[in-house]
C-alpha cells in the first residue's frame, strides 16, 4: 500500500473516531489508519510503531502495525482493525456490570503487560530526563537548582526491563462485544521501566486527569467519583495479582508528573502538576 494509495481510500470519509492526537479512519480489508495532527514528529511515529509491534509479538496486544506512511503531508500508522467498545463505554453499550468490572480488567492487562521483558524499549527514565530537558519553557517554572535535583532524582531511580504502556486510561481498553476479551491499545508512550511507575501514572489518571472537555459541574463529580471506584477496584485486584501495593509506587510520582506535564501539556492540568513536582522535588 502506498501513500497515494491511502489518500484516495479516504478521500470524502469520515472518521470513525478523534483522539487528542489523531484522526482514525476505515480503509477496508480489515484496517484503520491512524492520521496524527500536524504536530506528530517522524519520532514520535517511530516510536509508537517500534512500541505497537513489540507489544503486539509480546502478546500484548491484537492491534498488528503494518507499516508508517505519509498522508496529506500527516505522519499515520495502518493497523489492523479491531471490535468492541471502549471501556469507558461498556457500562452503557454492554453492560452496568462493567462498573464493577472495569478495576479488574485493567489490572489483569496490566499484570499481562508488565511481565514482559522489553530492554530495546526507552528506558522511562531517560525519557523523563529528555523530557525536562528538551521542554524548556514548559519546565521554566522549576529554578535551576529544583531541575538538577529532579533530574538526578530521576536517574537514580532502579532500573528494570518490563513493559510499561503508561496511559492505561479506560478509553484505550476495549471490549470484545461478543467474546468479552480486552483489548489493550495506543502504545504511543510506551517504555520500559519499573512497574510501579505506571501504578503511579494510574493514580495521577484516575484522580486528578482532566475529564471530558465541556461537561456539566454534576457530570465532572459523577465521572471523578466513578473513576476513583475503579482505581480502587483496580489497586486491589492488581496487588493480588502482582504483590505490588500502591504506596510503593510513591517514589516514582515525579516521574509520572514530568511525563505527563511535558508530553501531554493539557492547560488545565497544569497547575496542579507544576504544584505537585515543586512540593516533590523540595522534599529531596
Amino acid at each position: 500500500m502506498t501513500n497515494a494509495e491511502l489518500e484516495k481510500l479516504i478521500e470524502g470519509k469520515e472518521t470513525l473516531f478523534r483522539a487528542r492526537s489523531s484522526d482514525v479512519f476505515d480503509i477496508g480489508d480489515e484496517k484503520v489508519l491512524k492520521l496524527y495532527h500536524e504536530d506528530v514528529d517522524d519520532e514520535s511515529l517511530k516510536i509508537e510503531y517500534e512500541n505497537t509491534c513489540t507489544a503486539f509479538e509480546k502478546g500484548c496486544t491484537p492491534m498488528e502495525c503494518y507499516g508508517m506512511f505519509k498522508v496529506n503531508g500527516r505522519n499515520g500508522l495502518v493497523f489492523k482493525k479491531l471490535y468492541g467498545i471502549s471501556l469507558t463505554d461498556a457500562p452503557t453499550k454492554i453492560s452496568p456490570a462493567y462498573l464493577f468490572k472495569g478495576g479488574p480488567i485493567i489490572a489483569e492487562q496490566h499484570a499481562l503487560v508488565h511481565k514482559q521483558i522489553t530492554p530495546n524499549l526507552r528506558d522511562v527514565r531517560e525519557v523523563a530526563v529528555n523530557t525536562i530537558n528538551k521542554e524548556t519553557e514548559a519546565f521554566a517554572f522549576l529554578s535551576d537548582d529544583e531541575r538538577t535535583k529532579a533530574i538526578t532524582y530521576i536517574q537514580n531511580l532502579p532500573a528494570a526491563d518490563n513493559m510499561i504502556h503508561l496511559d492505561f486510561h479506560t478509553d484505550n481498553i476495549m471490549i470484545n462485544k461478543e467474546t468479552g476479551e480486552a483489548q489493550t491499545i495506543d502504545w504511543m508512550t510506551a517504555c520500559k521501566g519499573d512497574p510501579r511507575c505506571e501504578v503511579a501514572m494510574m493514580n495521577w489518571l484516575f484522580h486528578d486527569a482532566e475529564l471530558f472537555p465541556g461537561c456539566s459541574k454534576m457530570e465532572l463529580f459523577l465521572y471523578g467519583t466513578i473513576r476513583v471506584f475503579i482505581f480502587n477496584k483496580y489497586m486491589k485486584a492488581y496487588t493480588k495479582l502482582t504483590g505490588i501495593k500502591k504506596v510503593e509506587s510513591q517514589p516514582w510520582d515525579l516521574v509520572a508528573w514530568v511525563l505527563r506535564y511535558g508530553i501531554w501539556q493539557i492547560e488545565s492540568e497544569k497547575e496542579l502538576l507544576q504544584k505537585y513536582m515543586k512540593e516533590f522535588i523540595a522534599k529531596i
